[in-house]
């Protein structure tokens, strides 16, 4: 009876680690296809000099002054999801996820839609 709940929890463990492994594949997958369709969209560039170098914390601090108190949750929420993705990703996709962040928290329907509907927090 011990071996079968043993067996059993062993089996359980096996299927779960299975499904995260699953899980972390189908991100990886969908990741490098938005690269593909990015990439594809705008080819890369010649190199040029970089912009001066900022921390993501800088970032961070940076659209939540910008954003509305009540959508700093929500910077917070996007910067760390864009910083998890990035080592993926080209430097210039990069970029135009920051810049649609910086829109969304500067545009004042999206304010007002969010004052509306806080499940869009």
């Amino acid at each position: 009876m011990t071996s079968d709940i043993s067996d059993l929890k062993t089996a359980s463990l096996t299927d779960l680690q299975e499904h995260r492994l699953g899980l972390l594949v189908w991100k990886a997958r969908q990741i490098r296809q938005a690269v593909t369709a990015f990439e594809q969209t705008w080819p890369p560039l010649p190199p040029e000099p970089p912009i001066p170098a900022f921390g993501w914390s800088q970032l961070q601090r940076q659209l939540t002054d910008l954003a509305p108190p009540e959508l700093a949750p929500l910077v917070t929420d996007l910067v760390s999801a864009i910083r998890k993705e990035s080592a993926a990703k080209p430097a210039e996709m990069v970029l135009r996820e920051i810049l649609t962040i910086t829109a969304t928290v500067l545009d004042e329907g999206f304010r007002e839609k969010c004052a509306e509907d806080s499940t869009m927090l």
